[in-house]
């Protein structure tokens, strides 16, 4: 009888313990930031908004181009927990997104560099599409052919100015002027180093292919910019993935008529120089946005096609896209809404 009080009094010992351990761990397992991102639905935006022309007739959309993105946020035990238990929501490997030892500085400036890179591309797409050209500006030496003089005296990224006292647009201005000139004769060229004017002399190399005949041994790149101006301001948004609507709004905003035909379009991919329309992460989440505002079809890049029809949604068609002609293509055959 003694025994069984003895142990009654203790049972509740036992209890304050376990509580005390479940709560330890509870701490614990609420300050461990686990290697995962969790993915959610982002902001959802018109691609027309952003798009600013002067100096051309402009066409303002009445339907919308919706740019998507997504938001990802560091979790602990619990909140991974939550997340694998939602289907709107997906759990991304950091190692997936940042770069070893990058800090949040790094990684947000690259992928505002993304997103820098990606709008030149639209435009160059969107005015090839219309029949423009961009125009070229500067010319920069981007290599060296390995031996010759000109590594001596030239840097990377130079932007050439001027050749024997001729002001240099383009690539071709630089051969009007050599042409007819010699091996080891003397290029004066000034070029922009870093924000300072430099002049330097330049000796022809000969081009091992092709003996006696001249070259600088450099491998250039032009910079073009449009014939008007025209830019993309989507304010503080970083990443490539919105390439292919910034384009289709370009194109819409600078022709007459409506390339939705009135309905809500969104859609999500990075674009190339070539047209082409590539992957990009974190599409579940994109297909969930693009039902929420509202949209009837999303268009997304061939290769997430499969895991976008994973997505939690009800009505939304999903479209694959592989180049910007096809897209254009599926809105062309769209009744108006």
């Amino acid at each position: 009888m003694e025994a069984e009080k003895k142990r009654g009094a203790s049972w509740p010992l036992y209890l304050i313990g376990v509580l005390f351990v479940v709560g330890v761990g509870g701490v614990i397992a609420w300050n461990i930031e686990l290697p995962y991102l969790a993915f959610s639905a982002g902001p959802v935006s018109d691609a027309a908004d952003s798009v600013v022309a002067e100096g051309v007739d402009v066409y303002p959309p009445d339907g919308e181009l919706l740019m998507l993105t997504v938001v990802s946020q560091d979790v602990n035990v619990f909140e991974a927990l939550v997340a694998g238990i939602d289907p709107t929501i997906d759990l991304v490997p950091k190692a997936a997104l940042r770069r070893a030892g990058e800090s949040d500085e790094a990684y947000r400036n690259r992928v505002l560099q993304q997103m820098e890179d990606s709008n030149f591309r639209s435009i160059f797409v969107a005015l090839d599409y219309l029949g423009y050209e961009m125009v070229p500006t500067e010319v920069v030496i981007n290599e060296f052919v390995e031996g010759v003089p000109a590594e001596s005296v030239l840097e990377l990224g130079d932007t050439i100015i001027a050749v024997n006292g001729v002001a240099v647009a383009q690539v071709d201005d630089i051969r009007q002027v050599t042409e007819g000139m010699s091996v080891g004769d003397i290029l004066e060229m000034t070029v922009d180093r870093g924000g300072v004017e430099v002049e330097v002399d330049v000796e022809l190399a000969e081009r091992e292919d092709e003996p006696g005949v001249p070259m600088i041994g450099v491998v250039l790149g032009e910079l073009t910019e449009p014939p008007f101006p025209l830019s993309i301001q989507a304010g503080d948004v970083g990443g490539p993935s919105a390439g292919m609507m910034h384009t289709l709004a370009i194109i819409d905003t600078l022709t007459e008529g409506e390339l939705t035909k009135g309905h809500v379009i969104a859609g999500t991919g990075t674009i190339k120089v070539d047209g082409t329309v590539g992957n990009i992460g974190g599409i579940r989440q994109k297909v969930v946005g693009a039902e929420a505002a509202g949209a009837t079809y999303i268009l997304v890049p061939q290769g997430n096609y499969d895991t976008a029809l994973t997505a939690e949604r009800s009505t939304i068609e999903i479209v694959p896209i592989a180049t910007i002609n096809d897209a254009i293509e599926f809105l062309e055959k769209l009744e108006a809404a």
